[in-house]
């Protein structure tokens, strides 16, 4: 008899799935695992004997087919190994033969054996998306098999055939519920009927061999090897040796179907009482171990295009932040996040790059400005040709060059002029500052979190409204000369809830007691520019992009509480959660702030949450052309009115003329 190996077909979805759960699920570890493998006879002559790994093989049970081709499936060992060196340096050979005696030492025992104990060693790149692997199938050499009658199937059943087709169709439906590793069964040899192994075991009879053969061919798969091997050494059949009657099913078989068509299909009789696996030098001999131990490789990167293949690599540089340093980190909550960032400066550009890599994959920027010719040096996402011929607007070529960046990113930009207390509104202005409006209000309204990253105070204060009137996160992170200052603002008081919030964080104005103005009044030319080290945004937007990250993974999100104290500030696993953060260049030390809601504040106080929401467009731009009615509304007016104090005295406290301070008396 001749005998042909199995050959591999690896389908796509099986690397994906194990890249998936190496990266996910595995992570460093790489013991022993099992995968789920199946056969089936094919119906194409040219095919070879081919054994099928899909992404249903990491399943635990097996998916039971109610119709379609018959497939016998088996459980193989596969290990997949952290280094390229620990897989080469595992011992296939020596593997083979142990697992030959445990072959052998099983197949004396009164159970169903186990004829296909292959295993899978992988080493997976996913750097470079290459995969190595061998798939070993210990397989015995078996000698002097003599064949005594060998007909087709058909003419050897003859008038049994009615009854043998009705029988198949049982067994095939019920091997399809088993993981079986065998590929045969046994039949009573007087009715051709199904005999479960434990039923044999127990009352011993003459039998015929039903072989499932995954090669359509005239010759058979190496298994048959093991198969003749378990005779051999199962002395249940040590009666039959000299006449085993064997039926080798060579043709497709479908699932529900009674009647099937025997082309290549054989019935044989084998005189094996002559034969004896094959040993050289006290080892088994194994048939086609030269192929089976040869190293295969699989580069992925030619069945992906060039945008999967940059998101993979992106997700993987965070997924592997779990293996380790991050195990409880939530990937998906990260990714998912919808961020708005309010400045396409040099802020918005750095800001907008870290959180692509914590692989965010939404983001909007909105700002009215163009690209001038000192903005590229500074500001990380433009060039040169941006700033020319009067220049591109920033926040649609920030989202265009993050495309280029990350073409997985979903990235918008909106050239919106942000409308500001103190920066008056003519009649002919009113529809646009409107318009302006209600897209700004849209944007805040359909993200999750908001930055503020403009270059003045007044930009800041519409949307730290909105932000509130929508129960957004909201950050603001300013730049001086040498120092920045990020605030994550309190939690909106649509969402408040004293007895699990505590007490409401302040947002960015709660510190002031007047209204916010035109501050671009009246600047030299040093303050009409942005003049900071040009060091200082990296700092700032790392910072704020790590406590927007850590913050998404508190419970409470933007009503987390905090304190000036570090060690009663709330934690995640990427760190506490402060309020605010001012860093200072010059002593290169980061300080750690806290403070409370201010009830007037002219941004987050319900006074004025109620009046946006009573009539935008009259509070709008009354607040706009008239900035201290902010003030009345808000509170504070009455406030100082009622508490207000008295300089009764300019007092020298140590009479030294070169220190003296004012003294306050009420």
């Amino acid at each position: 008899m001749q005998f042909i190996p199995f050959s591999p077909l690896i389908d796509i979805g099986f690397w994906s799935q194990l890249s998936k759960n190496k990266i996910e699920i595995y992570k460093l570890d790489d013991g022993e695992r099992s995968l789920l493998v199946k056969t089936k006879i094919n119906p194409y002559p040219e095919k070879t004997s081919q054994l099928y790994l899909d992404i249903y093989s990491f399943q635990d049970e097996i998916t039971i087919n109610k119709s379609g081709p018959f497939e016998v499936y088996s459980r193989i060992q596969f290990q997949n190994y952290n280094t390229i060196e620990a897989y080469q340096e595992f011992d296939h050979l020596n593997y083979v033969q142990q697992t030959f005696k445990k072959m052998i030492e099983s197949f004396s025992k009164e159970e169903k054996p186990n004829l296909f104990p292959a295993r899978m060693s992988i080493f997976a790149d996913l750097k470079k998306y290459l995969f190595y692997f061998k798939l070993v199938v210990p397989q015995f050499q078996v000698e002097n098999i003599q064949n005594i009658i060998q007909k087709n199937l058909t003419d050897y059943l003859g008038d049994q055939m009615p009854q043998f087709q009705q029988q198949l169709s049982l067994i095939i439906q019920q091997q399809q519920k088993e993981i079986s590793n065998t590929s045969f069964v046994v039949l009573r040899k007087d009715n051709l009927q199904y005999v479960q192994f434990e039923d044999y075991y127990k009352n011993k009879s003459e039998v015929v061999f039903l072989y499932f053969d995954s090669f359509n061919q005239a010759q058979i798969n190496g298994q048959f090897n093991n198969f003749i091997a378990f005779l051999l050494t199962n002395n249940s059949f040590k009666d039959q040796l000299n006449n085993v009657k064997i039926i080798v099913i060579k043709d497709a078989l479908t699932i529900n179907k009674n009647q099937f068509q025997f082309k290549n299909s054989i019935y044989v009789e084998l005189n094996l009482s002559e034969s004896k696996i094959t040993e050289l030098n006290g080892q088994y001999k194994a048939f086609n171990i030269e192929g089976y131990l040869q190293e295969k490789r699989i580069d992925l990167k030619s069945f992906m295009d060039e945008q999967s293949l940059a998101k993979e690599a992106v997700d993987l540089n965070i997924k592997l932040m779990k293996w380790r340093l991050l195990p409880d980190l939530d990937l998906d909550k990260v990714q998912t996040q919808k961020v708005l960032l309010i400045g396409a400066g040099t802020l918005g550009c750095q800001l907008a790059r870290n959180l692509i890599g914590w692989g965010i994959r939404k983001i909007t920027f909105v700002d009215y400005g163009k690209i001038s010719y000192s903005n590229p040096v500074r500001q990380s996402l433009y060039d040169f040709e941006d700033s020319t011929k009067g220049g591109r607007p920033k926040a649609e070529v920030a989202a265009e060059k993050l495309k280029k960046i990350f073409p997985d990113i979903e990235s918008e930009g909106y050239q919106l002029q942000i409308p500001m207390p103190g920066h008056f509104v003519t009649e002919l202005q009113v529809q646009q500052t409107l318009e302006s409006f209600y897209k700004l209000s849209e944007l805040v309204s359909t993200h999750d979190a908001v930055f503020l990253l403009t270059d003045s105070r007044e930009s800041r204060w519409l949307p730290t409204v909105l932000s509130n009137a929508y129960g957004k996160m909201c950050f603001s992170v300013a730049l001086g000369f040498d120092s920045f200052l990020i605030i994550r603002h309190g939690i909106s008081l649509k969402k408040y809830n004293p007895e699990i919030h505590g007490e409401r964080l302040a947002c960015y104005f709660c510190n002031d007691i007047s209204s916010p103005g035109n501050s671009m009044k009246d600047r030299t030319l040093d303050q009409q520019c942005t003049v900071t080290r040009p060091g200082l945004s990296f700092l700032a937007s790392a910072y704020s992009s790590e406590l927007f990250v850590s913050l998404i993974h508190s419970p409470l999100l933007d009503g987390t509480p905090a304190s000036d104290n570090p060690d009663q500030l709330q934690q995640t696993d990427l760190g506490i959660l402060p309020h605010f953060l001012r860093g200072q260049l010059s002593d290169f030390e980061v300080r750690i702030f806290y403070g409370r809601a201010f009830k007037h504040c002219v941004a987050c106080s319900q006074q004025i949450l109620d009046a946006l929401e009573k009539n935008p467009q009259a509070f709008l731009l009354e607040a706009l052309n008239r900035p201290d009615i902010l003030q009345d509304i808000s509170g504070i007016t009455e406030e100082l009115t009622q508490n207000k104090q008295e300089i009764h005295e300019i007092q020298d406290i140590d009479g030294d003329d070169e220190c003296s301070v004012l003294q306050i008396v009420s």
